[in-house]
């Protein structure tokens, strides 16, 4: 997997000092300074454009903007945005008929080519020929056009299947990611850590900055060495996580992970229940089959792995 990169919203910074709080943000440790560019057309706000963008690249020298576009017309802005200065041009996939133009508009500078679904856009309408072409796909993890908002969790099987299909790509996730959804995102493969309020108000930033880090790069570890079982032929078993929002113990909270996808994982309860109604069969001299475990999953090539309880 690619490295992991924490990278601040500056939506969520004091904008009446902006280059200060990106210049802030890059000496506690930043990788990247995510930067909401917003035309009131595709969401509903108005904020920043290239001349801000101009203006923090000459302030804040060698930083990285991290250039989320949100607006109706992604193509029209990318020669601005990249004399302006900026580093990673991520625009929507909602946004344009034409994804692959934008894209080869956003190769033709120096920019990075990233692309965003919202969270009502299925990861599938990320096309191969796409996801091969752009260096990430970002995944919003709330509706574009405000911060502050509530992380969507729903949205975690889109980011497993995108690391899944694409082991070597960015993937970002941007939306309510602080210290508490971290974890969420880090197991299924997010490797680009955007979060605003969680560091922008916390009295300490560089805690949370290398708290978010760190718990990235664990989980990419796992995740390593998850595939290094794999291709030796060992089973892999997932440990039910408890994640700080409350999961029920006894449900297996790691549910959807870039190796175990598209499997499909089972309560502790409903295990036991299989295994009884298992034993109940053999018993009558009855012989147990797959096919109603199969039958749970609505596909037949999918496999079912039983939740491993554990810390």
């Amino acid at each position: 997997m690619p490295a992991t990169k924490i990278a601040p919203s500056v939506l969520a910074s004091d904008l009446g000092n902006l280059n200060c709080e990106c210049r802030r943000m890059m000496d506690l440790g930043a990788d990247w300074l995510h930067m909401d560019i917003m035309d009131g057309h595709f969401v509903p706000n108005i904020v920043m454009g290239a001349p801000v963008i101009a203006s923090v690249s000459k302030a804040v020298p060698n930083i990285f903007m991290d250039c989320h576009m949100m607006v109706a017309d992604p193509g029209r802005w990318v020669k601005d945005i990249s004399e302006a200065g900026g580093a990673s041009y991520t625009f929507h996939l909602e946004a344009t008929d034409d994804p692959m133009d934008v894209v080869r508009q956003i190769r033709a500078t120096k920019m990075r080519a990233a692309v965003a679904i919202n969270p009502g856009t299925p990861a599938s309408e990320i096309s191969d020929e796409l996801g091969n072409a752009v260096d990430m796909i970002l995944v919003m993890t709330v509706w574009p056009g405000a911060g502050g908002q509530k992380f969507m969790k729903e949205c975690m099987p889109k980011v497993a299947e995108l690391r899944a299909r694409f082991p070597d790509l960015d993937v970002e996730v941007d939306g309510g990611v602080g210290p508490k959804t971290i974890d969420r995102c880090a197991d299924a493969g997010a490797n680009i850590i955007v979060a605003g309020t969680a560091i922008f108000n916390h009295p300490s930033p560089k805690d949370v900055i290398n708290f978010l880090r760190t718990r990235c790069d664990e989980a990419q570890e796992r995740i390593k060495k998850e595939r290094e079982r794999i291709a030796r032929g060992e089973p892999v078993e997932h440990e039910i996580k408890h994640y700080e929002d409350g999961r029920k113990s006894g449900w297996h909270s790691g549910a959807i992970t870039p190796l175990s996808y598209p499997r499909v994982y089972m309560s502790a309860s409903k295990r036991e229940k299989l295994r009884r109604e298992s034993q109940g069969a053999l018993e009558r001299g009855e012989r147990p089959t797959l096919s109603s475990l199969q039958g749970l999953q609505g596909m037949s090539n999918l496999s079912i792995t039983p939740a491993v309880e554990g810390k």
